[in-house]
């Protein structure tokens, strides 16, 4: 085909929904430069990093954004940008991301939003994570999002995160290292050992606890310690975890280090897993074997005596991710017979250190010179064309349906000796539905070759290519409107979640302050019950007190002797005397008469000593001296002195 010709050969291959995408052996500034419109996600280069699900238990569902339909997760599947993972109650996942791991617990959501060389940004919807970082470089990439916090990392270490556990609220224990929890209008920074608990206006720190869900995630990073794989290919390659327990390290001075894993003699790569589509990437390989990430995924695969081995190639800090490197083979005129009928086919086959990688998407001239600068290689041992070792064939048509490609259940070739005149680089066309805007405005694209045809006054294009076109367009409408549908439907449904879960929220706040206000009565009940019975205790003592007293001051004396500090008891009052009455005095007898006898006179009368007057009693222990002054003071009569 002449140069002049490119254009408008260029717009017929466009207007056809069968074209394959570019051919690996095709770099993407060549198909620009031929004028081919390309979709705008294969305009913006494809991130070096990606992740991958290392563990699946129970039911766990993926999704390519929130709101988009999902699938059921499948181990190796790789992890990018706008990947939503749920997990059903009863059921855990881990994720990996070269050294970090990410493991989530039961019922919860956890959403990547932006996975690239630079960053690495989480957000969590609802439910438990746990994270764990141990290169220095992704500290300041890491970031996790909650309705309420924001959470960074200053230091490596180990983070939990619960979302809406407790409604409208955000708890981040730090478990090991140190971190950094924005939210409610606060910072503050988080260490080991302790909690932070965000609230829309509240922010309080608290003693981390530990559940089985910590302990679980614990013992995952003590079983999969990889001391041999991070010496030869370091912790930033994902996958390198699982190397050490299905096969071993040697030294080749071809090569360099190779990984021999434990499989059958005739085991062959690329064999035992599926494709998928995956945006911007296009077809990416996800294999069936615990351990097929990493040699699937970075480096090259070789023969060493009659067997396979995995060959990384230089270590390096973060090495560049890959769908496959594999080299495909095939196209619309190569048939290849399966089972009596001949189909058209598609084949692959895996990459050596001698052939060199192009990708169909776009890659920058620096990480494309990363995957294919192989130290020990040399081009004179590029191997010899149409022989490609390790070549597997499918007929072409299970490229285009709208899932995977199944290749264990693929039907094999008759005689796959005679493959060798296949063309080389014909990658299968992508799907009839690869993901959500992935073909879209293709009926500009049509526009556009109408107006090209025009200026160069060619042939316009064919009825039938029209008439697909249009079939695909309606298809396409009606594709968005039942995602559209969808939404709505979610939309309404996550509405109606959350109303209900206002009212019974206002139901259980209206139950709180019925029985804050029941517990407030019966402390009031109880403090009043208790200052009555007190009263009562202290009038009680009161009378028990007077009582006391006065038995005392009715107790009878016991002695006369009294000590000189006794305070004197009260006398009683002095009864009065009683006098005798008096006498009639005898009337006066008429003086004697002169000479007349004298009577005697009558002897004198006695008059009795008046009574002692009563003393206080003295104790017995009184002084002598104190008996001695009083009894100085007294006369014979025991009469006081001074009274007298």
């Amino acid at each position: 085909m002449t140069h002049r010709f490119a254009p408008t050969a260029a717009l017929l291959v466009l207007a056809a929904f069968s074209t394959s995408v570019p051919a690996q052996t095709v770099l993407q500034t060549d198909a620009l430069e031929q004028g081919q419109v390309l979709d705008d996600t294969q305009l913006v280069e494809a991130p070096g990093r990606a992740g991958r699900i290392s563990l699946v238990q129970g039911k766990v569902d993926i999704g390519g954004d929130v709101g988009a339909e999902s699938s059921p997760a499948q181990l190796n599947w790789p992890i990018t940008s706008r990947n939503l993972i749920s997990t059903a109650p009863g059921a855990r996942t881990e994720l990996r991301i070269g050294s970090t791991a990410i493991r989530l617990d039961s019922d919860s959501s956890l959403e990547v939003t932006e996975l690239d060389d630079d960053s690495l940004r989480l957000r969590l919807h609802y439910g438990s994570v746990s994270v764990r970082v141990m290169n220095v470089d992704v500290v300041p990439e890491f970031e996790l999002r909650t309705a309420q916090a924001t959470v960074r990392l200053t230091q490596p270490g180990r983070l939990r995160v619960d979302a809406e556990r407790e409604r409208d609220t955000s708890l981040v224990s730090v478990l090991d290292g140190e971190a950094q929890v924005d939210g409610a209008g606060a910072s503050l920074t988080v260490r080991g050992g302790r909690a932070a608990q965000v609230r829309d206006e509240d922010v309080r720190t608290l003693q981390a606890q530990r559940d089985n869900f910590d302990d679980w995630s614990l013992t995952r990073d003590q079983a999969l310690v990889a001391a041999q794989s991070s010496r030869h290919i370091g912790t930033e390659m994902t996958g390198y975890e699982e190397l050490d327990r299905y096969g071993s390290w040697s030294t080749s001075s071809d090569y360099g280090s190779l990984w021999t894993p434990q499989v059958a003699a005739d085991w062959t790569p690329y064999r035992d897993g599926s494709w998928t589509f995956i945006a911007p990437w296009g077809w990416t390989w996800v294999d069936n074997a615990p351990w097929g990430y990493a040699p699937f995924h970075y480096g090259r695969w070789v023969q060493v005596r009659n067997r396979w081995a995995w060959a990384p190639g230089r270590l390096e800090r973060r090495p560049v991710w890959s769908p496959a490197l594999v080299g495909w083979v095939g196209g619309s005129n190569w048939n290849v017979g399966f089972q009596s009928h001949n189909l058209a086919a598609h084949g692959w086959y895996p990459l050596s250190p001698y052939d060199r990688y192009v990708p169909g998407y776009r890659l920058s001239s620096e990480r494309l010179r990363r995957l294919n600068d192989w130290r020990h290689a040399t081009r004179r041992e590029q191997q010899q064309p149409g022989r490609y070792n390790g070549l597997t064939v499918v007929p072409r048509e299970q490229f285009g349906g709208r899932g995977p490609v199944i290749v264990p259940r693929a039907p094999r070739p008759n005689r796959p000796e005679q493959l060798a005149p296949g063309t080389p680089g014909s990658a299968p066309p992508p799907p009839l539905v690869a993901r959500a805007g992935w073909n879209r405005d293709r009926r500009d694209l049509l526009e556009r070759a109408n107006v090209g045809q025009t200026s160069v006054g060619r042939t316009a294009i064919e009825r039938p290519a029209l008439e697909r076109m249009q079939f695909e367009q309606q298809a396409r409408e009606r594709g968005e409107q039942e995602r559209l549908t969808r939404e709505r439907n979610n939309g309404e449904r996550l509405a109606r979640e959350r109303m209900e879960g206002q009212e019974r929220a206002l139901r259980e706040q209206s139950e709180r302050e019925r029985m804050g206000r029941e517990f407030e009565n019966r402390n009031q009940m109880d403090r009043m019950r208790f200052q009555v019975e007190r009263n009562d205790r202290e009038r009680l003592g009161r009378e028990r007190m007077r009582e006391q007293a006065e038995r005392i001051q009715r107790q009878p004396v016991m002695s006369t002797n009294a000590p000189a500090f006794a305070r004197p008891e009260s006398r009683p009052d002095p009864r009065p005397e009683s006098r005798p009455e008096p006498r009639p005095q005898p009337r006066p007898e008429p003086a004697p008469m002169l000479n007349a006898p004298q009577r005697p006179a009558a002897p004198p009368q006695m008059v009795a000593p008046p009574a002692p007057r009563p003393q206080p009693s003295a104790p017995a222990f009184t002084p002598a001296q104190r008996n001695n002054d009083q009894r100085a003071n007294t006369d014979a009569r025991g009469v006081s002195r001074v009274e007298r």
